[in-house]
């Protein structure tokens, strides 16, 4: 995976075109096939992906199958069935459909629902989802950039929106989520400086491994400075989208909507947006 993840970032283009099909097939034979601390590691392959293609990404996973399994993963997990992948695992895989939704608008409204045993895994389920898995996501130093990445995902599904039931989902669970919001503006800089990359701790067998950790971070740093959907946005794009809300909702729905927040979370969210 590393391996992967290195010619990825160094090959850029030219390696993504000449071998998608590779990528492709190291990761049906691996996603959904190894531990979770395998899949810390498929992790850093999705990151490296959907943070240089978004794009192109989202649709080479799509293509092969790939991002199927991490919706399945995600239903399975939601309704706790047996053996379902634990909740670091979701979130690396959570955290893959968030870029690609983002890239794609209309991903999502492609795939869901999913029909299970357990029930029926749709959009008001999949924002529940990314709801309850929101505190889970920020562990670890790369934390805030899934969580924001997240947040960045669940404001895009607020009106003037291309998906209604998506639309619905969110603003029955407006609480939960612009609590989350406040969170967000609370510990994200302006300037996202504080938005580490997703890293994966060296194991015991790794520590005897030489390796070059600082021209890493120096890779991992630039890489940041181009992800296209870097969440130093999130402040931007939350304004703008309440800005949109009430014209989008209508005024008597809108004020409906407010109402709905405490005051608690409605309070300093205005107070923030308007520093």
């Amino acid at each position: 995976m590393r391996i992967t993840e290195y010619y990825i970032i160094l090959g850029k283009e030219g390696f993504l075109n000449n071998h998608a099909t590779t990528i492709q097939a190291v990761l049906c034979n691996i996603v959904g096939e190894v531990s979770p601390r395998g899949t810390a590691y498929v992790g850093l392959v999705l990151e490296a992906l959907l943070r240089l293609f978004p794009s192109e990404g989202g649709k080479l996973l799509d293509s092969c199958g790939i991002a199927d399994k991490f919706l399945e993963a995600c239903a399975n997990n939601y309704f706790g069935i047996d053996s379902c992948d634990p909740d670091r695992v979701i979130v690396i895989y959570m955290t893959a459909v968030a870029r690609i939704s983002l890239a794609n608008p209309a991903f999502l409204q492609n795939k869901l629902p999913i029909t299970l045993q357990a029930g029926t895994f749709g959009h008001s389920q999949l924002v529940d989802l990314f709801v309850k898995r929101f505190q889970v996501a920020g562990n670890g130093a790369h934390g805030l950039l899934f969580e924001s990445l997240w947040g960045m995902l669940l404001i895009s599904f607020y009106p003037p929106s291309h998906t209604i039931t998506l639309t619905n989902s969110v603003l029955e669970k407006a609480n939960e989520i612009f609590g989350a919001f406040v969170y967000l503006l609370k510990n994200v800089s302006r300037d996202g400086s504080n938005l580490l990359s997703y890293e994966v701790e060296c194991d015991d067998d790794e520590e005897n491994i030489e390796r070059d950790s600082c021209a890493y971070d120096v890779l991992l740093q630039e890489q940041a400075a181009r992800d296209k959907l870097h969440s130093s946005n999130f402040r931007h794009q939350l304004t703008e989208k309440l800005n949109g809300l009430g014209a989008a909702l209508g005024n008597d729905d809108y004020g409906r909507f407010l109402s709905t927040l405490d005051s608690t979370i409605l309070q300093p969210l205005q107070e923030m947006l308007a520093n």
